[in-house]
C-alpha cells in the first residue's frame, strides 16, 4: 500500500477555506482516481497568533502502479483544486511512502523521474 500525505502550511484562518474546497471540489471525484481518504490533522493542535498552522491530508493508494494511475488521472478540476488551496496557503508538500520493511520495486525505466 501507498500512503500519500499532503502537508499544507497556512494561515490558522485558511483552514475552514482548503475543507470547504477539499469536500466541495477534491473529495467528490477522489474514489474514481483510486484514492482512499484516511484523515485529516492540524498541527499544532491549537492556533498560535501569528503562527501558521500544518493541515494534513492523508490518503492511500493500493501500490505503485495505482498512484501513477492516479496521478494520470488528473484532470483541470483536480488541477484547479490545488490551484485554489495554493492561493490561500504559504506552502504545500506532498510526501509517498510506502511500508519501510517492504521491499522496494525496482523501475524499469532508466531514465524515470518519481
Amino acid at each position: 500500500m501507498i500512503q500519500i500525505v499532503d502537508e499544507i502550511t497556512l494561515a490558522p484562518e485558511r483552514i475552514p477555506d482548503v475543507l470547504a474546497l477539499l469536500r466541495d471540489r477534491y473529495l467528490p471525484g477522489h474514489a474514481a482516481r483510486g484514492l482512499t481518504a484516511a484523515g485529516h490533522w492540524v498541527s499544532p493542535p491549537v492556533a498560535v497568533p501569528g503562527q501558521p498552522s500544518t493541515l494534513w491530508l492523508t490518503w492511500h493508494v493500493a501500490d505503485a502502479p495505482a498512484y501513477y494511475r492516479m496521478r494520470a488521472l488528473t484532470d483541470a478540476g483536480v488541477i484547479g483544486f490545488w490551484m485554489a488551496v495554493d492561493a490561500l496557503c504559504d506552502v504545500r508538500r506532498r510526501h509517498v511512502m510506502t511500508d519501510a520493511d517492504a521491499p522496494l520495486p525496482a523501475l524499469t525505466e532508466v531514465d524515470h523521474a518519481a
